[in-house]
């Protein structure tokens, strides 16, 4: 088994804003403004995403005690896709193909993130052509509240039956025009608060994505007919494990009003396994995909 579950992994949990504008930008808010809310939030990770402007991380000792990293938001015909982490972009970066501003945030050393498909009219089939994105938000907060076009589920689960290896993020895409910031989040499990150590986390998928509810463990354990996958959570009305293969979808109903965990059988010929945990607010929190390649070979 190659998969390691980030609950199992050295490190703390550190809660991440990957998806915010100022007024660099868009944004009613100025940088240190926006730093400031976070800081006051409970936030240990911000990267300021603005459109076409790379503003590059400091280290937590910087803005007393919140890790920055580097963060911009590119779009084209197409697309929007936010880059973490890059040190360095082309020049110029209007209205870049798709494919050309995903070679630019990985040759500028960041993660690609293909930002809120739904809102922008991206299909599963336009994004499983394009080779070196990591992640895709599979919430949207802007754009729920704007336009009821904030979920990717179904657009992530179709990329992962076709084989393609994808994270999930939840984001809020701030502008600071609404209430919508801190309504979707991103808990990294890292060994340290640097821009190194977070980056490779994210990389490797250790974190979740959530709009409020806490997952507490989840990790491989053994059950009456072979491995499963078990989920622990904050209280839930509603878990539900989303699989290709055989036993497709498998839903944890509500017990007397309180969830606070489930599992599901593994088997071979299931490509992932993920899972959704539903408050009775109806918030959610999102697991990242287990591969079965790597548990099972």
């Amino acid at each position: 088994m190659t998969w390691q579950s980030p609950f199992e992994a050295p490190g703390s949990w550190y809660k991440a804003a990957f998806h915010v504008h100022t007024t660099q930008s868009d944004g009613r808010v100025a940088p240190e403004e926006a730093l400031t809310w976070y800081r006051e939030q409970g936030y240990d990770i911000v990267a300021l995403t603005d459109h076409r402007r790379l503003t590059l991380g400091a280290p937590a000792a910087a803005h007393s005690g919140l890790l920055t990293i580097s963060g911009v938001e590119l779009d084209g015909p197409g697309y929007h896709m936010v880059g973490l982490g890059a040190k360095t972009l082309p020049e110029s970066v209007d209205r870049l193909p798709v494919q050309v501003a995903a070679n630019a945030i990985r040759d500028g050393g960041g993660i690609a993130i293909m930002a809120h498909p739904y809102w922008i009219g991206q299909t599963s089939a336009e994004i499983l052509s394009v080779d070196g994105i990591s992640a895709l938000e599979v919430f949207n907060t802007v754009c729920e509240q704007e336009r009821g076009l904030g979920y990717a589920r179904q657009t992530w689960d179709e990329l992962l039956e076709a084989g393609k290896r994808l994270w999930g993020v939840a984001v809020d895409d701030t502008h600071w025009i609404g209430d919508e910031a801190g309504r979707g989040f991103v808990m990294v499990r890292a060994p340290e608060l640097t821009e190194e150590a977070v980056l490779a986390a994210v990389a490797s998928g250790s974190f979740y994505a959530s709009q409020g509810p806490t997952i507490q463990d989840l990790r491989i354990v053994d059950g009456e007919g072979g491995p499963c996958l078990s989920v622990r959570c904050s209280a839930c009305a509603r878990i539900v494990f989303h699989a290709a293969g055989p036993l497709g979808r498998v839903v944890h109903p509500t017990a007397h009003g309180i969830l606070t965990g489930g599992s599901i059988a593994l088997q071979a010929d299931q490509i992932y396994v993920r899972v959704e945990c539903t408050d009775a607010q109806g918030r959610t929190a999102w697991s990242n995909p287990v591969y079965l390649a790597d548990v099972l070979s």
